[in-house]
């Protein structure tokens, strides 16, 4: 199982590596925390998927902020 790595740099390939491991991290975990009710399981997850949220809001808050220059360059 590839286990979901908590931060890392604000790049592109980070973003996809991210991805990836987050969807099957949560496609073998989440699962069978659901089946066995296990309330400690389903917070530790909860708590990942809640990282991967804040690091992917940085990561657009950067491209935002790099691409807008970029996008008042071409209106003109």
């Amino acid at each position: 199982m590839i286990e979901y790595k908590i931060g890392g740099p604000l790049k592109q390939f980070t973003a996809v590596e991210k991805t990836r491991a987050l969807a099957d991290f949560l496609s073998t975990r989440l699962v069978r925390a659901i089946e066995s009710n296990d309330a400690v399981e389903l917070h530790y997850l909860l708590a990942t998927l809640d990282d991967y949220h804040g690091y992917l809001w940085r990561y657009y808050q950067l491209l935002e902020k790099t691409q807008a220059p970029q996008r008042e360059g071409a209106s003109d």
